[in-house]
């Protein structure tokens, strides 16, 4: 029998270390980090007072936060390890706002994504524990109220092998999460994006603000999450005198890589104590058919580390295997500790594509492989679902491949007739032992012949030239003026308070995927003024569409309401807002990437890519697209300036059809545009007199011209400067040759 002697090697760096302090700000007399690492903090902007009557005997004195003074520590990567726990005492003075004792975060760009904690003394008045999970937005949980005026005990863990928090307060777990609000896990450190200071007694990424009212003592860090036993010690003893010891500290979980034979691993236990000897004297899995020990550690010194020998054997069984494992010691606060240690057997091993893109293809293929050692792959279904299944089909059918063998799948799609982007998912149904049901992610594409939905040049009204009947209503008076430039005609000017098109709802104009552009020329940069908004915000607990806006922080920033229920938009924020200039924006969404984009005079400024960004205005409620105004209404984040050219376009449009548009217009970039032509010709008003009518443009003006013969030398300008009436014109010519027989006109914009 073949005995191995392996280990995770990434497990087995975890297992060898221990939860060490890594930083205690005891606030006595300064900032300083008393455990000698140099963690050192600094007073800043207003005042800090030490030298005030602590939490306890054990803690000594405490400090002062009266005002907008705080501590900062510089940014350290060791003080945002990926397992944590922050204790310390706080003496709220009230429960205004939303306060922080301690905060180490990084909010990327106002919402992009979040990172770190915070401890809050909310403003319900409840001690709140927040984390960043590297999407938009915070995890947070609170817990019990505060009580002002009074020392309490606080204490935040996160352990990062179990994606546990829990927020202690005065030694007893207060609330405890195992379930990330969104992407994989519910803490991503800060550090991971941008490098933010530790702050004492105030919150935001710079500290400047969520100040802390009131007194603070003691404040610990360590690189685990410690146990509740060690977190009562810690409360009672003070943080110089609290800690166990000795202390067994061993990795929880424990994940091994098994290999379906019978297998030894070493498991180190260490002792975290700093005088006294550890002594394990029992260590069981309490008659697992599967996990056994074999040896226990001798003695180990304080900060030393030994071996619990432990056998596996598979018993012919396949797939996740699990245990808890007890350890009995004379650790001082945890006498008898219980791990989990797991593992899995993944034979046979299912591999395939997961996502097959037809593009704008009819057909395609992916391969299935099984990349198990000893066992054969029974694939027993293959089942077509989605919103789009009809469109696919598949030879997939079921039976066996051998190890290391493959199948290839193929697979056919037709449209029906129908346009736009289709999906659909293909599953596997196997006898894989951990992923017996495998998902393969089905697309195609048939581009839209007319992407365009809506377009509104916005020359004198809110006309919809697309031909779509897509009319706007105005409200109040904007004044009509030149436009952008020479492609886009006229443009509409709009006062900031009472000026306004409502588009009344329709399904077609709030597509899933989509693009927006128009050129916008701002007059100010003050609140949020939105050229144009089809939104949906359900009572603070949904919201739903997009919204473009120039924000109060005075930049172009991009708002969409986001799948499930949640009342937070996902913002996208761009460059800067160039007052009294016209500007080219663009905002788009593509569903199949779920990627949102913002373009600036055609280049792309600022995008995100994350699930969830974008659900439809019309979802739960069917409100009016507003161009010049916001909110669902229209009634707020009134636009003041100038706006031209709009387009609707039921597609994620790329950055070169963005800077066509730009270029040659809406019109242009769709051939949507009327052609320059003479649609009638009419004797009059008066004798001798003959009048034209012909397409033109808003804002522009005409050269008009008369012949009698069609030769070249004889065309005569009748004008070169005939301005535009709108989208149609007319021109009546008052010096009509006498006893021609013929005339000829012709119209030319410069």
């Amino acid at each position: 029998m073949k005995y191995l002697n392996t280990f995770l090697l990434a497990c087995f760096a975890a297992c060898s270390s221990h939860a060490d302090l890594v930083a205690h700000w005891p606030l006595d007399a300064d900032a300083n980090d008393a455990t000698g690492n140099g963690y050192n903090g600094s007073v800043v902007s207003g005042t800090v007072n030490f030298g005030q009557t602590g939490a306890n005997a054990s803690t000594g004195a405490a400090a002062a936060f009266p005002d907008n003074g705080h501590i900062d520590i510089p940014f350290d990567a060791a003080l945002n390890s990926e397992s944590f726990t922050v204790a310390l005492w706080a003496n709220a003075a009230s429960t205004d706002g939303f306060a922080s004792p301690v905060t180490s975060r990084d909010d990327v760009s106002g919402g992009v994504s979040t990172h770190g904690f915070i401890l809050y003394n909310n403003n319900n008045g409840s001690w709140d524990f927040w984390t960043g999970d590297g999407d938009p937005g915070w995890d947070g949980m609170a817990g019990d109220a505060v009580t002002p005026n009074t020392w309490t005990h606080l204490a935040i863990t996160y352990d990062a092998g179990t994606d546990t928090k829990t927020l202690w307060i005065n030694g007893v777990a207060s609330i405890t999460d195992t379930i990330p609000q969104s992407g994989a896990t519910q803490y991503s450190p800060n550090g991971t994006v941008e490098m933010e200071a530790l702050h004492i007694g105030s919150g935001a990424d710079s500290g400047e603000s969520f100040y802390f009212d009131g007194l603070i003592d003691d404040v610990g860090l360590w690189n685990e999450a410690l146990d509740g036993a060690t977190i009562q010690s810690v409360m009672m003893n003070g943080i110089a005198s609290g800690l166990p010891d000795p202390a067994l500290v061993v990795a929880n979980p424990l994940d091994l890589v098994l290999d379906g034979t019978v297998q030894q691993f070493e498991i180190p236990v260490n002792n975290g104590g700093q005088t006294q000897d550890l002594t394990v004297s029992a260590a069981n899995f309490d008659g697992d058919p599967n996990f056994s020990v074999v040896t226990l550690p001798g003695s180990i010194a304080p900060n030393g580390s030994g071996n619990i020998t432990i056998s596996f054997d598979p018993a012919g069984a396949n797939g996740a295997f699990e245990a808890i494992l007890e350890i009995t010691s004379d650790d001082s606060l945890t006498p008898t500790r219980t791990i989990v240690v797991r593992g899995s057997i993944h034979d046979p091993l299912l591999v395939s594509d997961e996502t097959v893109d037809l593009d704008t293809g009819t057909s395609g293929s992916f391969i299935v492989t099984n990349n198990g050692a000893t066992r054969p792959l029974n694939i027993s279904q293959y089942n077509l679902n989605g919103p789009n299944a009809d469109k696919f089909t598949t030879d997939g059918s079921p039976g066996a491949i051998a190890v290391g063998g493959n199948e290839t799948v193929n697979i056919q799609f037709n449209a029906g007739g129908e346009e736009g982007s289709f999906t659909a998912t293909l599953e596997i149904v196997s006898d894989d032992p951990l992923l017996p049901s495998t998902t393969v992610t089905l697309l195609a594409n048939v581009p839209f012949a007319k992407p365009l939905i809506a377009w509104w040049p916005l020359d004198v009204d809110g006309t919809d030239a697309s031909g779509n009947g897509f009319d706007g209503v105005v409200e109040g008076s904007p004044i009509a003026g030149p436009g952008a430039n020479g492609a886009t005609g006229g443009s509409l000017e709009f006062d900031g308070f009472s000026t306004r098109i409502d588009v009344p709802f329709d399904s077609a104009l709030n597509p899933q995927d989509f693009t927006v552009t128009l050129w916008a020329n701002a007059a100010s940069t003050d609140g949020f003024a939105s050229p144009i908004t089809s939104r949906d915000d359900v009572a603070a607990t949904s919201v739903h569409g997009y919204v473009l806006y120039n924000n109060s922080d005075g930049n172009w920033d991009f708002w969409t309401g986001g799948a499930g229920p949640s009342g937070s938009w996902n913002r996208v924020i761009g460059s800067p807002v160039t007052t009294d200039t016209w500007t080219h924006l663009a905002i788009s969404y593509d569903s199949a990437t779920m990627t949102k984009s913002l373009y600036i005079n055609g280049v792309l400024d600022n995008s995100l890519v994350a699930g969830g960004l974008y659900s439809p205005n019309g979802t739960v409620e069917m409100e009016n697209l507003h161009i010049g105004a916001g909110q669902d209404d229209g009634l707020n984040f009134w636009y003041t300036g100038k706006i031209d050219d709009i387009g609707l376009f039921r597609v994620a449009l790329s950055s070169e059809e963005i800077n066509t548009i730009m270029t040659s217009g809406v019109g242009g970039f769709t051939g949507a545009a009327r052609a320059l032509e003479i649609t009638d010709i009419d004797l009059g008003p008066n004798p001798d007199e003959v009048t034209i009518t012909f397409n033109s443009v808003s804002g522009a003006s005409y050269i008009i011209e008369r012949s009698t013969d069609l030769t070249a030398e004889a065309w005569e300008e009748l004008t070169d400067s005939h301005a535009s009436e709108g989208e149609v014109t007319t021109f009546t010519d008052f010096s009509v040759p006498a006893n021609s027989p013929k005339l000829f006109y012709r119209v030319i914009r410069p």
